[in-house]
């Protein structure tokens, strides 16, 4: 039986200890997705009320510095030297206004070279036909020049290869992936350039892959595992992104809509910037269903300044309306066979930013910090009608626990079912009946956090009661862990005036117990009916507070996984396979103390309805 730690549980402790005094802080730190940043409030269609979101995200790197611009977030972008802390900026007035359309833009087109980072300037404005480019030696001072002009696109992808600029787009269920060239010296189309490289779906019947399926059907509801699609939506495809490694270029698209957990990222990979892409029998590349939060689609892959590859993406909220969303950060990899791995598996978990060069595949990435919280006994000094305690500790973005007032004092106390070592805490707040007049003023949660071995004696571990700043997914990596049986988070100041309330308190660390039993046997049958779907069934173990269903199209690349919640499941159905592909399939549990590995078992084929 195989209980382990994750090799980068093994890799941090080195860090951590192995190196002593003379590790630099400056190498390593973690995060925790969703990420928290300051997102805009706004919202996609007028009779819907504002939510806090951002989608489509770009991050580029640009004279050792990177720049995060996203899809209706604070009307302006971001910029970082760590892709940990972050800075607002915004466009110069002479750009300013024509960039924005209701205080933002949409589907941000991004590249950089060695002298300019460029920006198609595409708003709401759906009158405009044609939109400019603009270009920026400075972008952090915000000052802008514009350099070009296009006719207006659909969710543009702004390429730069070898001295050639390239324009990708095509978004929905009318419009073809296509891509043209610009002139470098006037940054227009050139003529004739343009090239079709995926038409659109008109059947989604006739979809080889299943990944197209899922758009608004079934929510966040895998748990249930019998769900097998209604198709009354066509997908969507869109969001196209593309990047170079290895002589190979790899162009994304996202599917099946946004407004899904399974709105996920499929490759095509060529050797030519803009012709004879090839989908991969891997996809989708990017998917994240299951676990806190789901969706990783309509993203942008870039390196960092030390070579290493990630993915900035789109993951979805859908509560106060169905285009509230969040920003997720994942590693990449492309194996010695050129296919490309965005690592999701436990993508909400604690993960690495190592501030140095590393191998999410071979050294790990998870921080080996365990989620101490999940389905623990809540109380709490007040309960909103729909919004009771436990909804603070069911590890699901789309649910929070509210308290009546958002009066100072108000509490929520977590009871860990005995003695836990806390290492990381992800406090993740609800907008509960907010007041959007003062968002701008008023859009912060302060409040301090308790521990205590007996539920009566409390010990201040986070004071944050001075805190002004946006923390909708407040993330504090504790300096040294602490042990604690219970948890409380007391209020100071609720945001936007609203009542106190949490989607979930999230603690991580080790629960000084055993990782949980094998999962002995797995059988997974495809449907002969429609190869696109497999059903799978386990034997249950007592010990596991949920299973990592993964697969893949051979033992050592089981690139998907779909996150299962609760060690009662044994049974799941998978909607979004490849017809004549074949897979591999295996079935991990993991609890509080970490994850058993499964055995890997083959499909077989069923008449099945």
């Amino acid at each position: 039986m195989k209980k382990f730690f994750p090799l980068a549980a093994i890799i941090l402790l080195g860090i951590l200890w192995g190196c002593g005094r003379n590790c630099s802080k400056k190498e390593y730190t973690t995060y925790c997705n969703p990420l928290d940043l300051d997102y805009g409030w706004g919202t996609f269609k007028a009779d819907q009320p504002q939510g806090r979101t951002s989608a489509d995200p770009v991050i580029v790197l640009f004279k050792d510095k990177y720049y995060l611009f996203a899809t209706h977030d604070i009307g302006g972008y971001r910029v970082s030297d760590d892709l940990m802390t972050w800075k607002n900026v915004y466009f110069d007035e002479s750009i300013h206004e024509s960039a924005l359309n209701d205080g933002s833009y949409v589907a941000p087109a991004v590249a950089a070279d060695e002298n300019y980072i460029y920006f198609i300037k595409l708003n709401r404005n759906r009158s405009q036909k044609e939109v400019d480019i603009i270009r920026s030696s400075d972008p952090e001072s915000g000052q802008w020049e514009v350099c070009g002009r296009i006719r207006r696109l659909s969710d543009p992808t702004l390429f730069i290869d070898e001295g050639r600029y390239f324009v990708f787009h095509g978004l929905g269920t009318n419009q073809s992936i296509k891509c043209f060239e610009l002139d470098p010296e006037t940054m227009t189309e050139i003529p004739g350039s343009e090239r079709l490289l995926l038409d659109y779906i008109t059947d989604v019947n006739e979809c080889r892959g299943g990944y197209h399926f899922g758009r608004r059907e079934v929510f966040d509801e895998i748990d249930a595992g019998d769900w097998k699609g209604r198709f009354e939506w066509l997908p969507c495809p869109e969001g196209s992104w593309i990047v170079k490694n290895n002589g190979r270029y790899y162009l994304q698209f996202a599917t099946p809509g946004t407004i899904s957990i399974w709105y996920c990222d499929v490759v095509m990979v060529s050797d030519k910037p803009n012709e004879g892409f090839v989908e991969q029998d891997y996809n989708p590349v990017s998917l994240k269903v299951g676990g806190f939060i789901g969706g990783a689609g309509h993203s942008s892959v870039f390196k960092d300044k030390y070579g290493n590859w990630w993915q900035i993406t789109t993951m979805w909220v859908g509560n106060r309306n169905e285009f509230e969303r969040r920003l997720g950060l994942f590693p990449v990899t492309f194996d010695e066979q050129g296919r490309m791995k965005v690592h999701t598996l436990l993508g909400d978990y604690p993960m690495l930013l190592p501030q140095k060069k590393f191998d999410a595949e071979k050294d790990g990435y998870l921080a080996g910090w365990w989620n101490l919280s999940y389905g623990k006994r809540c109380i709490a000094s007040s309960a909103l009608s729909g919004c009771p305690t436990e909804l603070a500790a069911d590890e699901n973005v789309r649910t929070w626990w509210s308290a009546l007032s958002g009066d100072p004092g108000e509490w929520l106390m977590m009871d860990l079912d005995g003695t836990k070592s806390i290492h990381a805490i992800q406090i993740n707040f609800g907008e509960q009946d907010p007041d959007e007049s003062v968002v701008a003023e008023e859009d912060y949660t302060s409040y301090v956090l308790y521990t205590s071995m007996d539920g009566e004696k409390w010990t201040k571990l986070v004071d944050r009661r001075d805190n002004k700043r946006v923390n909708p997914h407040d993330y504090i990596e504790l300096q040294e862990p602490v042990d604690a049986a219970y948890v409380k988070i007391v209020n100071h100041h609720a945001m936007d005036h609203g009542k106190f309330a949490i989607r979930d308190l999230r603690l991580f660390g080790h629960g000084y117990g055993e990782a949980p039993s094998k999962v002995e046997k797995v059988e997974a049958v495809r449907h002969a009916d429609d190869e696109r779907f497999a059903s799978l069934k386990w034997e249950k173990v007592n010990d596991a507070d949920g299973y990592l269903v993964r697969f893949g199209v051979a033992p050592d690349f089981l690139n998907q996984t779909i996150q299962v919640k609760g060690g009662y499941i044994d049974h799941l159905n998978l909607h979004i396979l490849i017809k004549g592909v074949k897979y591999y399939y295996q079935v991990d549990s993991y609890n509080e103390n970490g994850i058993t590995e499964g055995v890997t078992v083959t499909e077989k084929l069923s008449n099945e309805k």
